[in-house]
């Protein structure tokens, strides 16, 4: 028996294996128990075409020829037909044991049937040699390494800066827990605020390390950050050079924006590192016609839809460009259309389970989508007041989402009262835009220039233009520009001057990080300060400022909250997230009569200003405690609190 024979015989047995036994696990707890007998039946047969395959007298002849040609039409073994063939059922599979509700009904069987078929998808498509990494072992190290220097300034002090922990951070938290104490597990069902569920397994594992606090929830972010700046490298190697990437990562190092969104502990951060890879990815796989890198560019198209919904346009991104690049050059299309078609096979495999529950609910689908557009009735009252027609509002909208890199201000959740990118940045950015259009059939420049006009379109078509949490995967196609410009220009210089080509690389790399600098510094030590005065006396401030403070309450805490009219208790999560063991009751005035009562054994009653007047009624009826204030950062009250023990 050949080898090839061997392999084929080895696939149908493992696959065959695997299908039933995991079939056979999830029968146990899933209702659709047909659908899944004949999974197992599926398993059975396969296996079975293995022990034929493995017999001394040969393999079936009509199973050789099949997997021989449709091996052929793919550019893939016989036995990997076997695998692909498999990935589709078990990711099926992965769907009706992970079920449509917050827990699967069969967890290690939706968790190996996903996993499996993912990995199946791959191994399948997968050419040996295509994609040799260890001869690209410098390469990484300096990725690493590069990553390893960027990690610092995104995780140190991740407790303090930003400031507070705002509520959609507290939120992921609390939420993230219900995964860690299994009273959810589902990685495809839509958690809250409409999330997939399998990011919630970062900040799950965030708070089984670090307990219930801000650093359980941001150091992921931090790593995430990191992360980009290596993918960001990767990328710049991929779609220009050496030189290009070292630049781009260095500026993205010290990058104002990028760093800010890596000390948030939320979805977004991961989006530019999905962008950053699979873009380069999609990138090499077209231009060296290298079909593992394609296979990589379409696990990270599926990933990616696991996270921010911003990674949705990255769907439209690689579709969008490789359809027009097909259209320039048909030749090369047709030489990779089998490796398109298997890239695009290992994006459906991973991203199927969660496809299906959206098509079942597409209202879940849509809500992100539905809370920030402009097109509905924000559009309707904006024709009101202007009195102008839909066209012209629209146009003025996208308007501002080409200016949202270079000249409007930051908004929403990051509000440095700069654009995304500050003079140094902008100047190089342009020079990039400038040297890429002059190249405007290049595959590269459509498929850079489509990254942007992707967020011109997110940008000015939501709401709050620019809302700085929508741009945070454009932050590598802007570095990335700025980093080429900065290239390209001295490249330009160094043609006309050959004499000063020895140096000019070392002055690029003095000017990146000084750039890179600069934006730490206006961080750091501008934006950073300035916010404590913004801050000062926001309900933001207030909630975190109380989370400190109850986080060393014992069990049993009960916080009797007079914050009317500006916030109660659990309006801003960040007390619930970083004090779980203590409850809270909002009461708007003490002599109502009506009001609940305090059960808790430890009391403590918190004042807002403005609400002074309580403090004698309750101190009329728990004599004995102890009232104290706790004080902003500019001196003044930030509330009032009173300390009551009902055992004492």
């Amino acid at each position: 028996m050949s080898s090839a024979q061997k392999a084929i015989a080895g696939a149908l047995l493992l696959s065959g294996a695997l299908l039933a036994l995991v079939a056979q696990q999830a029968q146990q707890d899933v209702v659709e128990r047909a659908l899944l007998s004949a999974w197992i039946v599926l398993g059975v047969v396969l296996f079975f075409l293995g022990v034929l395959s493995a017999r001394a007298d040969g393999q079936p002849r009509w199973l050789i020829a099949t997997l021989d040609k449709a091996g052929g039409w793919l550019g893939v073994q016989s036995w990997q037909i076997v695998l692909l063939a498999t990935s589709l059922p078990l990711v099926i599979l992965a769907h009706y044991a992970a079920g449509e509700m917050e827990r699967m009904p069969s967890p290690v069987a939706a968790w190996t049937a996903w996993l499996s078929a993912v990995s199946l998808s791959l191994i399948g498509g997968w050419q040996r040699g295509a994609l040799d990494f260890k001869s690209r072992g410098r390469m990484f190290a300096v990725a690493f390494g590069l990553t390893l220097l960027s990690l610092p300034l995104r995780a140190v002090a991740t407790g303090e800066i930003p400031i507070i922990l705002n509520g959609d951070e507290a939120s992921a938290g609390v939420y993230g827990a219900l995964y860690l104490n299994g009273a959810v597990n589902n990685p495809f069902y839509a958690g809250w605020y409409s999330f997939p569920g399998l990011y919630f397994f970062i900040p799950a594992s965030g708070i089984a390390i670090f307990g219930h606090t801000t650093e359980a929830l941001r150091v992921p972010a931090a790593l995430a950050g990191a992360l980009t700046v290596g993918g960001v490298y990767l990328a710049g190697r991929a779609l220009f050079d050496k030189r290009t990437a070292l630049l781009a990562a260095i500026l993205l190092i010290g990058f104002h924006f990028h760093i800010h969104f890596s000390r948030i502990g939320l979805n977004n951060i991961w989006d530019g590192f999905f962008f950053a890879l699979t873009v380069g990815a999609a990138w090499y796989g077209w231009s060296r016609e290298n079909r593992n890198a394609l296979l990589l560019a379409g696990l990270g198209l599926g990933l990616a839809q696991y996270f921010y919904p911003s990674s949705r346009s990255l769907l439209a991104l690689v579709y969008g460009w490789l359809f027009i690049s097909a259209l320039l050059d048909r030749a090369r299309f047709k030489r990779l259309f089998s490796s398109l078609f298997l890239m695009s096979l290992t994006a459906v495999v991973t991203l199927l389970p969660l496809a299906w529950y959206y098509i079942k609910f597409p209202e879940q689908y849509l809500a992100p989508l539905q809370r920030v557009s402009i097109i509905g009735p924000w559009l309707d009252n904006e024709m009101l007041i202007t009195g102008q027609p839909a066209w012209k509002i629209l146009l003025r909208q996208l308007w501002l989402g080409v200016q949202s890199f270079t000249y409007l201000p930051l908004q929403h959740w990051y509000r440095p009262a700069v654009p995304l990118l500050r003079p140094i940045f902008a100047t190089l950015f342009i020079l990039g835009l400038i040297h890429l259009i002059l190249r405007p059939r290049e595959s590269r420049t459509i498929l850079l220039v489509l990254w942007l006009v992707m967020f011109v379109l997110l940008g000015g078509l939501s709401e709050s233009t620019p809302a700085s949490q929508r741009y945070v995967a454009a932050a590598p196609v802007c570095l990335l520009l700025a980093a080429y410009g900065l290239s390209e220009t001295a490249s330009v210089l160094e043609r006309l001057w050959p004499q000063a080509a020895r140096g000019s690389t070392y002055v690029l790399l003095a000017v990146a990080i000084a750039a890179s600098i600069s934006d730490i510094h206006f961080y750091f030590y501008k934006y950073t300060p300035a916010t404590r005065a913004e801050f000062a006396h926001t309900n933001g401030f207030i909630a975190q400022r109380l989370a400190d403070y109850l986080v060393n309450q014992p069990d049993g805490t009960q916080v009797v909250f007079f914050g009317q009219p500006l916030m109660g208790y659990y309006s801003i999560p960040s007390t619930q997230f970083l004090a779980p063991q203590v409850t809270g009751l909002d009461i708007a005035a003490w002599d109502q009569p009506d009001r609940p009562q305090p059960e808790g054994k430890n009391l403590i009653f918190v004042f807002l200003p403005g609400n002074e007047s309580q403090i004698p009624l309750v101190q009329a009826d728990y004599p004995g405690g102890t009232l104290l204030e706790e004080t902003s950062t500019d001196g003044l009250p930030l509330y009032y609190y009173y300390e009551y023990s009902t055992e004492e």
